[in-house]
Parts: structure tokens; C-alpha cells; sequence
């Protein structure tokens, strides 16, 4: 009897083919579970509470050994060692902090972008002068920046300004402050709105394109060095980094520059377009998309609410797998990572990634992976399915669908555990041109599914 096992998984989700045409690792749906480095599925993490935070803080940033908060008035202090409250006072009014966009360390002190309640944004560093926001008219005070080169670099409109070197608080001085005038390089849209930095590089992105400049501590080595057309974006803290590339969220999905191989260029690499099908419907002015590089998954993180699109990277297991995390949250604010612990946060409780447990701090999730229709590598012959055997580390729920033209016809579903090769072939009685298995679990417990065979014959053609 002929047989046929299904044991590599390394695509993914991928929905740029129909289901009835997609290759056998291009997965249909693949939620709370990702492709891992052996190129099988396992369920996601789930995660733990930390800690029910003093009220009154905003944000969530890993920085000098311990998890940052921000807050503008009277005085907090978190109870829990792993957290520092940072005070972050408006300048001219008393304006609770609403959002943090962006924090970092430079010089050995945080420096962070601040949204208070009445819309206004400032820039704060704390390195114990007082006030810690920076009064230097020059500073555009902007949602978006980053540091490179010994400065600190934000957009402003049509230009994007830096600081003196090494001197956040400077933004003014001769020869060492001053500009970018990249709306100049541009033919599209002329206000930058988001930056990134991948190697020496600066990128500086606009909602339909990037430029790419060289920056310098000696303002006079600037160099432009290229324009990026047709690809941008508007989300500043979808910015992440990955491996030598950079990722981030566009109107149309997920995008990336990347290194064109053995040449000094860049390009536009739609690595998202496996899912844009789901994210493009996403994108809209409401949302405020923050994403994160999780070293010790080898993952970037998008949230868009509390879904979560996950992007697993892996060069030497030629992996690159998009999959979808649903959290049982209520929200998702901020996230950080801390030697190498993922940490949420959901208003004032904080959640770590945890590899151990398989709840939602209690809360069941479900696991779902759906593949394409398989034919076996017999198109447009029928043939009767007699069985199947399943590896897998936990217990599953597998059902099947039968029919291209119906996909809401689904068998009933079989519960299977472990390894079921020793044993009796499952048997399945489906007489079909294609299936395609559908694997799900919500189980308080470890889930891994490594290969599935199939028993079969041919019948003939239709």
C-alpha cells in the first residue's frame, strides 16, 4: 500500500497560493504555534504574571539591568526590584504620561519619547540633571527617533535633526548639531516618519519610500546614499531588527531592507507577503503596531491589538516561517526583553513569555495548523485514505477536510498522542481526490507535532 509522510513545516504560513494548489509546507493557518529550528510545530509559550503594577505608570523598556516605567507626577515606586518608575515631568502643565513611543540607553542614561494625555510629545533623559526634558528649542520633540553615530537622530517634517555628539541635550551647536534634509532627496511624500538603523546605515522612512544615509559624528561626512521607492512606512514602532535586516509594517504588510546578496545595495524584500492576505485588512489610522526582536525565540513580534504576527528566523536552519499568536489578554501595551525573558505588559500587570507553562496565566489557549489540500503528488486521481500515523509530542484533535470546493466540510476529529507508528494504523475511511489535515489543541500542556503519514490507494481518475 503506498504511503506518503509529511514531516517538513519550515515555510510556515503562507497564503499566496489557493489552498487546493500550495505546497505541503505552506501552511493555511497556523495560530499559537510556530516552526521551530528542527522545522516542526509547536505551541506557543504562554505566559506568566510578573506583576500587578503600582497605578499611574506608562511603558515598559528593558534598560541598566531592570524593566523601565515613565510617569509625570507626585511619586511611584514599584514594590517589585525588577521594575524602576522613572519620572518624566511635562513642561509647562501637570499631563499624566499617556505612552511611551520609544525609549533607549545612551551615554549610560534612558532616553525616551513621551506622549502625554493632551497629545503633546517630549523628550526626556535621564542622567540626573533636572528637568530631564530637554529644553534645547532645536529638539522636534517627535514620536520618532533613534541613535547612531554618537547622536541622537528624530524626525522633524521635512528634515530629520540630530544632536551634538555625544550631547542628547544639544541639538543647537555649529558644526556639530544641524540637519538632514531629506525632504529634498524625495519626489513622493516629503514628511519622514518613522528611523531605523541597520549596520553604519540610517534609514529614514516615509509612508511610500526610504532613503538610506551614511551618518558621521563630523556632520560634514554625511552622505545620502540612496533612495528606497515604493516601499514605507508610517509605524514607527513597528521598526524591529533582524539579523541584519530590518522589518517593519506598511499599509499593504510586512516589509524588510535587506542585503541584496554579494552587493553593497539594498532593496524592498517582501518577506510579509506570505500573510498579507490577513495583515493588509489590519492596517488603518487607529492602530499603534509595536513590535520587538525576541532573541531568545529568534523572532520579531508585531502586535496589533493583542494579535501578535510572528516572524521565526533562523540562517543556519534556513528557516523563515511567519505564524499568528492570539493572547488571552486584555490588551498588549508595551513589551520588553530582559536577559533574554520576553516581558508584556497589559495596563498595570506585566507577563513574562514562558516556555513551562501552556495558559494564559490560567487562561487555556488553542493551537491550530492547518495545511493545503493534499494530493498526494497524484492530481485529479481519487483515492481511499484507509489510514494515517501521527508523531507528535502531547495529544492533538485532527479532523480533515474533504472537499476543495466546501472547505467548511470537515470530519469529526480523531484525539491522538505520542508516537502511533508501533500500534495499529488510525484508521480514517476518506475516499477523495485531496485532504487537508486540520491539527488543533487547547490542552494545559506541551504540544509538538513532528510528521504524519498517510495510507492510501489510487482509484482511478474522476
Amino acid at each position: 500500500m503506498p504511503s506518503i509522510t509529511y514531516d517538513r513545516f519550515e515555510v510556515g504560513l503562507d497564503l499566496r497560493k489557493s489552498a487546493s494548489v500550495a505546497d505541503a509546507n505552506r501552511l493555511r493557518q497556523l495560530k499559537n504555534a510556530y516552526v521551530t529550528t528542527g522545522r516542526v510545530i509547536r505551541k506557543r509559550p504562554g505566559l506568566t504574571k510578573v506583576a500587578t503594577l503600582e497605578a499611574g505608570t506608562k511603558g515598559l523598556f528593558a534598560g541598566k539591568g531592570v524593566l523601565n516605567t515613565f510617569y509625570e507626577s507626585g511619586t511611584i515606586t514599584h514594590a517589585n526590584s525588577l521594575f524602576t518608575s522613572n519620572k518624566v515631568v511635562h513642561p509647562t502643565t501637570t499631563q499624566l504620561v499617556e505612552r511611551v513611543h520609544h525609549a533607549d540607553v545612551f551615554n549610560g542614561f534612558v532616553y525616551a519619547s513621551i506622549e502625554y494625555a493632551d497629545g503633546s510629545i517630549k523628550h526626556h533623559y535621564l542622567d540626573g540633571a533636572s528637568p530631564t526634558y530637554i529644553a534645547d528649542a532645536n529638539c522636534p520633540n517627535s514620536a520618532a527617533w533613534v541613535k547612531a553615530s554618537s547622536k541622537i537622530w528624530s524626525v522633524d517634517g521635512e528634515v530629520v535633526r540630530f544632536s551634538a555628539t555625544s550631547l542628547p541635550r544639544d541639538w543647537t551647536s555649529a558644526n556639530d548639531a544641524g540637519f538632514l534634509p531629506t525632504g529634498l532627496q524625495q519626489t513622493g511624500s516629503l514628511d519622514a516618519l518613522a528611523l531605523g538603523t541597520r549596520g553604519r546605515d540610517l534609514v529614514v522612512f516615509f509612508d511610500d519610500s526610504a532613503q538610506i544615509w551614511i551618518p558621521d559624528p563630523d556632520p560634514e561626512l554625511h552622505v545620502y546614499k540612496k533612495p528606497i521607492q515604493g516601499v514605507g512606512t508610517r509605524f514607527a514602532q513597528s521598526i524591529g531588527k533582524l539579523s541584519d535586516d530590518i522589518l517593519f509594517l506598511s499599509d499593504s504588510g510586512y516589509r524588510s531592507i535587506s542585503v541584496v546578496s554579494n552587493t553593497d545595495s539594498l532593496s524592498d524584500a517582501d518577506v510579509g507577503s506570505p500573510i498579507d492576505d490577513i495583515v493588509a485588512p489590519l492596517v488603518n489610522n487607529t492602530i499603534n503596531p509595536i513590535s520587538i526582536y525576541y532573541s531568545g525565540g529568534g523572532q520579531y513580534w508585531c502586535a496589533i491589538g493583542t494579535t501578535v504576527h510572528v516572524y521565526t528566523f533562523s540562517r543556519t536552519s534556513k528557516i523563515s516561517a511567519w505564524s499568528v499568536y492570539e493572547f488571552s489578554i486584555a490588551s498588549i501595551d508595551a513589551m520588553a526583553e530582559l536577559n533574554g525573558t520576553l516581558y508584556i505588559r497589559s495596563a498595570d500587570d506585566v507577563y513574562r513569555v514562558d516556555k513551562s507553562v501552556f495558559t494564559d496565566d490560567g487562561a487555556l489557549y488553542t493551537m491550530e495548523m492547518e495545511m493545503p489540500f493534499l494530493d498526494f503528488k497524484k492530481t485529479g486521481v481519487t483515492k481511499q485514505i484507509h489510514g494515517m500515523d501521527l508523531v507528535v509530542q502531547g495529544s492533538v484533535d485532527v479532523s480533515f477536510k474533504y472537499d476543495v470546493n466546501n472547505p467548511g466540510y470537515i470530519t469529526n476529529a480523531l484525539t491522538l498522542s505520542g508516537d502511533t507508528r508501533p500500534g495499529d494504523v488510525i484508521p480514517i475511511g476518506l475516499i477523495s481526490p485531496m485532504i487537508a489535515p486540520v491539527f488543533s489543541s487547547e490542552t494545559n500542556e506541551d504540544c509538538q507535532i513532528d510528521a504524519v503519514t498517510f495510507y492510501y490507494e489510487n482509484l482511478g481518475m474522476l
